[in-house]
């Protein structure tokens, strides 16, 4: 198992940042990447053409490695993860009557461009809710597609809470009525193992400054063979085939890089934010997503007892780098948020749960300090 990784981040001691799933601390290794390139800006006033297109090329082939892919050219670069749900709105087939199916609370960034597609297409959001009884969530969303399934769009892990879906279930139930399957990996890839070669989704799509470490207003989107020569949001020069050759960029070009080059944001040859996403994504497979969850999971196995001692519930079904904690009667969020602030804890609240994200840069004593601040919450 991983040791420690704190040496990597310019975490303070008292630090307890068990917040990863709102934002990566900065990664040691992409500040000083930024600093190179910073550097080399202030040293050359131009840009070699071989400038735009290798360090690109070497990023999707390690980001490609992350996921299981065989293909680095179905990877398109984009800024957020809107863009890339966007981009799979735009190019899927939609009739009236048929309907998208996504789960409960989901991030509004997957929820919003099919709302706005149903609406225009006279098709029907079906949203599942999490079940309140016995009934896995995955098997609750199985059950919900049928054959006017144009699409089912979600999440590998819930934002809010860590819930864990079935995708591999899902996307056969998928297959059985020719649906499309877009997975929103934003708080998934890089801390917790995928496939896309099992998983065959039609799209993946993640943000990249969550547990990808890189900087905000990054992302990457790998799309499958339905998104083969579809449209993308935008039409800019660096997609076009032979876009390399600059002194032949106004004769216009009908066709497009290969597979999902046509889908890059521009200017996506970022000479700042290249090198420090290649620094995090060469860290990431270093660790590789199985070590994150092993190290997670060590650290929840020290508190697991203490948390049931306080009647404190978490999803069954969950990730390790992310848990939503649901708290009794007795303890009220308030005085929870008042003692996690003086034991300098930083961690989220979204709708009923807190959700703790820890990754490998946490200590155990972190952990048995938030224990600390729950039972110092606790109304007696």
């Amino acid at each position: 198992m991983l040791d420690c990784q704190r040496h990597l981040f310019p975490l303070a001691d008292y630090d307890a940042y068990l917040n990863g799933a709102s934002r990566s601390p900065q990664l040691n290794a992409g500040a000083e990447a930024a600093r190179q390139a910073l550097q080399w800006r202030e040293e050359n006033s131009g840009m070699p053409i071989d400038a735009f297109f290798s360090p690109v090329e070497r990023l999707r082939e390690s980001f490609a490695g992350l996921i299981g892919a065989q293909e680095p050219e179905r990877i398109a670069l984009i800024p957020a993860a809107s863009y890339g749900i966007a981009t799979v709105a735009r190019n899927l087939p939609l009739r009236a009557g048929q309907n998208i199916i996504v789960a409960q609370d989901q991030f509004p960034s997957n929820y919003y461009a099919w709302h706005r597609l149903c609406q225009e297409a006279g098709a029907h959001l079906i949203t599942v809710a999490r079940p309140t009884g016995d009934q896995d969530w995955s098997e609750a969303i199985i059950d919900a597609i049928n054959a006017d399934t144009a699409a089912v769009a979600m999440a590998q892990v819930h934002w809010s809470d860590g819930t864990l879906f079935d995708l591999a279930s899902i996307r056969r139930r998928t297959d059985a009525f020719g649906s499309w399957l877009i997975v929103d990996g934003t708080q998934s890839i890089g801390a917790y193992p995928f496939d896309v070669e099992c998983i065959r989704p039609d799209a993946l799509i993640a943000a990249g400054y969550k547990w990808l470490l890189g900087p905000y207003g990054c992302g990457y989107a790998w799309y499958g063979p339905r998104m083969d020569g579809g449209v993308p949001l935008e039409e800019n020069w660096i997609n076009r085939a032979g876009s390399q050759h600059f002194s032949q960029l106004a004769n216009y070009q009908n066709d497009y890089r290969p597979l999902a080059g046509r889908y890059s944001v521009g200017e996506h040859s970022n000479f700042l934010s290249i090198p420090m996403q290649q620094a995090a994504i060469d860290q990431l497979r270093a660790w590789q997503p199985e070590g994150v969850q092993a190290y997670t999971a060590a650290l929840w196995a020290e508190i697991t007892d203490d948390l049931a001692n306080l009647k404190i519930t978490l999803p069954r079904k969950r990730a390790n780098h992310l848990v939503g904690l649901r708290l009794p009667r007795n303890i009220a969020v308030e005085r929870v948020e008042e003692e996690f602030r003086a034991r300098h804890i930083s961690v989220s609240y979204r709708g009923d749960a807190i959700r703790v994200s820890p990754s490998v840069y946490n200590r155990p004593e972190e952990m048995d300090r938030m224990v600390d601040a729950l039972r110092a919450a606790t109304r007696t």
